[in-house]
């Protein structure tokens, strides 16, 4: 997503409006809500994109008391056969003026951001573009201004964890990162320039806030203030104090934030994933990309170095939950799709053919070892115990008759 500070804005006259501005196709369906409308001829693809709107919609209304109003659904239209334009953002919020009113309008380039994450963010900044101009758009020619993208970045993050869960060991990694966290250098952060495992923790970090400002008294009011703040462009702890004057001072929000990433820097209680279940879950984020051979010839492709961050940070987030003897493998991968965000053209065909095979060694090592430890607790000969060791008290050992214990027995009996 394009996330600049001033974006013009798009005048359609009455007689395009429905056929430039709100209806590219001919084809369109509704939400359930009625909040949303999306064009597309790929039926399959519609309906992905209303149910990821609605989802989008639930996460919203926990946080502000007015949903997008159905008199002017945001338009969701599919462009993916169209071409991308400049920056290779595969996912666009735009904002019209018609006369009929303002008209908030996503445009969705690239079908592999549904599973990025990309295309919930600009559902987000569709919403607060709503709540930010209540209705009224800016003259054409004018100029408006996106949501912090840190408000964004921890609505999509808050809306994947109710999904996933949370990464295991994110906030532990962030409070062991060498220094605590700052509320100052969190808001002058750049993170669409950051790299896989820093878009992480600025994610967590954003998320921390968001939590603690749902925490304030009236905060839907609060939020709805915080939106409505003409200033809430320039970034900065300002408009955030502004909007919620529950919160006394900077300080305050500083050390409120910093608890709570300490509470959730606490050990994980569940244990993590199975090497079978690391493997499934980096088959689903593989998919996006047509599996590991394909990691390539998707980083050529256009919107290719967004791909690939998008991909990296996926593959962290696993590797904080996946079973240890995966995360080498994981990171790996990660460090593969690094390199090809920064030169596309990379030589990583071998690279990515060693690791497959590496893999897929490792999933069929694993699964050896759980059928063997299987198989002895099945085989595993359960005697009654005599008598006498019953009054004596003591364990009869089992007695094993492979070679190797044979050759230990007879260690044993010389004394040895």
């Amino acid at each position: 997503m394009a996330w600049k500070r001033r974006v013009l804005i798009v005048l359609c006259a009455v007689a395009l409006a429905t056929a430039v501005c709100a209806a590219p196709l001919a084809t369109g369906s509704s939400s359930r809500s009625g909040a949303f409308i999306a064009y597309s001829q790929d039926r399959e693809l519609r309906n992905k994109m209303l149910r990821a709107a609605e989802g989008a919609l639930g996460e919203w209304e926990k946080i502000y008391e007015t949903k997008a109003g159905s008199s002017a659904p945001i338009v969701l239209n599919d462009k993916t056969h169209a071409v991308m334009p400049n920056g290779g953002e595969p996912v666009v919020p735009l904002l019209f003026e018609t006369e009929a009113g303002m008209k908030v309008q996503v445009d969705l380039y690239d079908e592999g951001a549904m599973e990025s994450g990309s295309f919930e963010a600009g559902l987000f900044s569709a919403l607060a573009l709503h709540a930010m101009h209540g209705g009224n758009a800016p003259r054409a020619g004018k100029a408006f201004d996106l949501p912090p993208r840190w408000f964004v970045e921890a609505l999509v993050e808050e809306l994947r964890r109710s999904r996933d869960g949370t990464p295991d060991g994110v906030y532990a990694a962030l409070i062991q990162s060498g220094r605590p966290p700052e509320l100052d250098a969190f808001f002058r952060q750049k993170p669409e320039i950051l790299d896989a495992a820093s878009i992480v923790l600025y994610r967590a970090q954003a998320v921390s806030l968001l939590r603690v400002l749902k925490k304030a008294d009236d905060a839907k009011k609060s939020f709805a203030a915080l939106l409505e703040n003409p200033t809430i462009a320039r970034g900065g702890v300002e408009p955030v104090l502004a909007a919620f004057p529950a919160v006394a001072s900077e300080s305050e929000l500083s050390k409120l934030w910093t608890l709570d990433i300490a509470r959730s820097s606490m050990p994980p209680r569940m244990a993590s994933l199975t090497v079978e279940q690391s493997e499934r879950e980096l088959a689903g984020v593989l998919k996006s990309v047509q599996g590991g051979e394909g990691l390539a010839e998707a980083a050529k492709g256009r919107g290719g170095a967004f791909l690939m961050r998008e991909f990296s940070v996926r593959v962290f987030n696993l590797e904080f939950r996946s079973h240890p003897l995966f995360r080498p493998v994981l990171e790996a991968y990660r460090n593969i799709a690094t390199q090809l965000a920064r030169r596309p053209k990379a030589p990583v065909a071998d690279k990515i053919r060693d690791l497959e095979s590496t893999r897929s060694q490792l999933v069929e090592r694993s699964q050896k070892i759980s059928d063997y430890l299987n198989w002895f607790e099945v085989t595993q000969i359960d005697e009654p115990l005599d008598q006498s060791d019953v009054k004596s008290g003591r364990k009869r050992a089992l007695r094993l008759s492979n070679p190797y214990a044979l050759y230990l027995d007879s260690l044993e009996t010389r004394g040895w």
